[in-house]
């Protein structure tokens, strides 16, 4: 599902490269799970960036779903990222003024997915997680497990 080969993350400055990765190698299939994991500082927030498509590798080489990710234009990593990549960030970025189902729904309307399909969508991963109950209720009034899930 997705490889990286000999990847790189570097700043520049006048007179030296100061590496934040250097050489990682990486290759997670479909359907398996990894923990990444060390001390403050090594770069496991960069490496995640590269993965998701937040930031791009200095060097080497990234495939996701056999696509060269690194050989793609940005707006190509725009589109790659849109439709294959999903993000739950520590802090949950929910919207406050928005129901638990409207941040659920929200991300749906910048893919361009018609509404009854939407709602359908919505639907199903409120009764994944047992959230329908919660459907109407605001950021602030639920646990921080809860607004985890929703986002």
């Amino acid at each position: 599902m997705l490889k990286l080969i000999d990847v790189d993350k570097f700043v520049q400055s006048r007179f030296k490269k100061t590496f934040i990765l250097k050489g990682i190698d990486l290759e997670v299939k479909e359907g398996e799970f990894m923990t990444i994991m060390g001390p403050s500082g090594a770069g496991k927030s960069t490496l995640l960036n590269i993965i998701g498509l937040l930031d791009p590798p200095s060097a080497g080489e990234y495939y996701l779903r056999d696509q060269p990710v690194h050989k793609l234009r940005e707006r190509q990593r725009s589109e790659l990222q849109k439709h294959t990549i999903g993000y739950v960030f520590q802090a949950y970025h929910l919207i406050d003024e928005l129901t638990v189902f409207e941040n659920i729904e929200t991300p749906l309307l910048y893919q361009n997915i018609k509404g009854k399909e939407r709602k359908a969508r919505v639907a199903e991963l409120l009764d994944r997680f047992q959230m329908v109950a919660k459907k109407d209720l605001f950021p602030e009034q639920l646990s921080g497990g809860q607004q985890q899930l929703v986002g």
